[in-house]
């Protein structure tokens, strides 16, 4: 069985001749080769050069063959720029100051036009790899809005961001719906234009929510953007969600219109799979930690994540978070030929 049809079997909660692997920011800096590429290109050409993009997502499997997964090298904040806001990336996150006024005067979002990068490189990467799944991705419309409410990654815990959100909350719907169209048009470009097997949305920042801020705030322009993105899509996709830190959230997020829910590894993957396993996907969820350290500890802990998420169809084994740039290419590998039983 090949990496494509493991992969989206398990999303679809069907059998596989072995436990689908990929990593979350697996294309990107613990690679020597990446770091070789982004010394000689910035990251909006990294992004934007189909070339350049399509080679840096297929760096981790042609180092890692075990992988199963291409996962498009882009960032969440892509669509930024084509609303006048600046994005500019090297000691932490800065974007152009932002209104709340500014929403009503955004163009209207059209991904093909204004971001049509992570579409561009999947589609070129299905030329080059056809074996292993395409994975596009998109940011939550909370998390991106926190990015651009609070000007980039100054703001720790996003204090500011989230008290202009709650003190204007009309104002910040506004905000928050706009965001989740255009999720929703990324996403539906990368299946339509990219070819991508499967898609994930990315809510890093849900988790700082409470379930009632998470319902009054987040929880509806999430399920704004799926729609779109099922609306749009031309073929029925499979779509992961993930949100760090959110197991206080669960049940709202497994009440989205989504296929599989990405643990962290707060997370009991055993209590996950037997309680939701029979309807929902699981992903994850190692600690990337353990690819900072001992070899012999991450490989016990990789077993220790497979036990407890058990042999039944429907786990994809991943991290409970992305990858760090000082994880060590060794334990990615002792990790890889744990799940895959002797693959690297």
């Amino acid at each position: 069985m090949e990496g494509k049809e493991r992969i989206t079997r398990a999303l679809n909660r069907k059998e596989v001749d072995r436990t689908p692997v990929w990593f979350m920011r697996q294309a990107g800096r613990h690679l020597p080769e990446y770091r070789k590429l982004a010394r000689e290109h910035d990251f909006w050409e990294r992004c934007k050069d189909t070339d350049i993009c399509s080679r840096i997502s297929l760096q981790p499997i042609e180092r890692y063959p075990g992988i199963d997964a291409t996962i498009v090298f882009s960032d969440i904040l892509t669509p930024l720029p084509s609303l006048g806001y600046e994005v500019k990336y090297g000691g932490g996150i800065k974007i152009d100051p932002f209104e709340f006024e500014d929403v009503d005067s955004w163009p209207e979002f059209r991904a093909r036009e204004h971001a049509p990068w992570a579409g561009d490189a999947l589609a070129e990467i299905g030329l080059q790899e056809e074996n292993k799944a395409r994975l596009g991705f998109a940011g939550c419309p909370w998390t991106i809005s926190m990015y651009l409410l609070s000007g980039g990654t100054g703001d720790k815990d996003f204090h500011g961001a989230r008290s202009a959100v709650f003190s204007n909350p009309e104002l910040s719907s506004n905000l928050l719906t706009k965001m989740a169209e255009i999720v929703g048009g990324l996403l539906a470009d990368q299946v339509n234009y990219g070819g991508a097997d499967a898609v994930q949305l990315f809510d890093t920042w849900a988790g700082l929510l409470s379930p009632t801020q998470y319902e009054g705030f987040a929880r509806g322009p999430t399920e704004t953007a799926i729609r779109v993105f099922r609306e749009r899509s031309a073929r029925d996709v499979p779509l992961i969600h993930y949100a760090k830190g959110s197991g206080h959230l669960h049940e709202q997020i497994r009440s989205l219109d989504i296929d599989a829910i990405s643990l962290d590894w707060r997370d009991d993957i055993n209590l996950n799979r037997v309680n939701h396993g029979h309807r929902i996907a699981i992903q994850g969820n190692l600690d990337p930690s353990y690819l900072h350290g001992s070899q012999h500890e991450a490989v016990i802990a990789t077993k220790e994540v497979l036990r407890q998420a058990g042999d039944g169809p429907g786990h994809i084994f991943n991290l409970g978070h992305g990858m760090a740039p000082n994880s060590k290419i060794e334990n990615v590998k002792a990790v890889l030929h744990t799940v895959t039983g002797g693959i690297r």
